[in-house]
């Protein structure tokens, strides 16, 4: 918003100007616009400059905090080889202290929000998915509306909420903002939503909504529980090869298949 202020009062100044010195009306609305535009893209190169600057920095902590996590597992697994509860304890509180420090992150977005007034919503897209994470729907819900709602997580968090809260606007906006996507995008969402009406008891409308989706995208997970609808097999429905992606939204815990040893011992 200040941007388009600065560049409107700029463009005024230089029409003003031009106008008066030529003593030309129509000379001094070119030259207006003409800076006002020239404003507005000089405005708008710094501040993409600074935000790709720091986003960059954060996505390598990320990249840091990554290797961290993987470090440590690493070390617990060989400490505690059988120990699988130990090792998602461990892991769940390493990323949520990653995820806390993320949302602290975010923060220092907020200087720009004046100056580009969609970009607090598409921050609030990333802060949806850390609380998510975090278990705080309580603060997904109070972000959802103010949240530009455009990757794939942040559509299926939308639809898991509806469904939690048993929200009427479940099958509209599923409809309206998930049900066109293609490839795997639109697979996932479909999985999602089909899911959500098999807890529901309405295996038509899953079954509707995966085959809709087989128009638009082959994702093998997307048929594999197309076949199993179709055939009765309401039992064998499975979203577990989307893996971290269908994990995320904490409907089903990833259960890791214990691993046979030689010796026979299971881990």
């Amino acid at each position: 918003m200040l941007s388009i202020l600065i560049a409107v009062i700029i463009g005024a100044g230089v029409g003003f100007a031009v106008g008066r010195d030529l003593q030309s009306l129509p000379w001094g609305i070119v030259c207006g616009i003409g800076g006002y535009i020239l404003t507005q893209v000089v405005i708008s190169l710094i501040l993409r400059r600074k935000i790709n600057a720091l986003q960059e920095e954060i996505q390598t902590g990320m990249a840091a905090d990554r290797e961290r996590i993987n470090r440590q597992l690493s070390a617990f697994q060989q400490r505690q080889p059988g120990n699988l509860n130990g090792l998602k304890q461990l892991a769940d509180r390493l990323q949520g202290e990653v995820a806390r420090k993320l949302l602290e992150s975010t923060k220092r977005f907020e200087v720009f929000y004046p100056w580009s007034p969609m970009l607090g919503r598409q921050i609030n897209a990333m802060k949806v998915q850390l609380h998510y994470q975090l278990r705080d729907y309580a603060e997904v819900d109070k972000l959802l509306p103010k949240t530009i709602l455009v990757d794939p997580l942040s559509l299926a968090i939308k639809l898991v909420r509806l469904y939690k809260r048993e929200d009427a606007e479940l099958d509209n906006f599923y409809k309206k903002k998930c049900a066109g996507l293609k490839a795997d995008n639109g697979a996932f969402l479909a999985c999602v939503y089909a899911w959500i009406k098999l807890k529901q008891q309405n295996p038509q409308a899953a079954l509707a909504a995966l085959r809709a989706a087989s128009k638009l995208s082959d994702n093998q997970v997307l048929l594999d529980n197309l076949n199993k609808l179709a055939n009765d097999r309401r039992k064998d429905f499975s979203n577990a090869g989307f893996g971290e992606q269908w994990y995320a939204l904490a409907l089903e815990e990833y259960k890791p298949k214990p691993i046979r040893q030689k010796g026979g011992r299971m881990y």
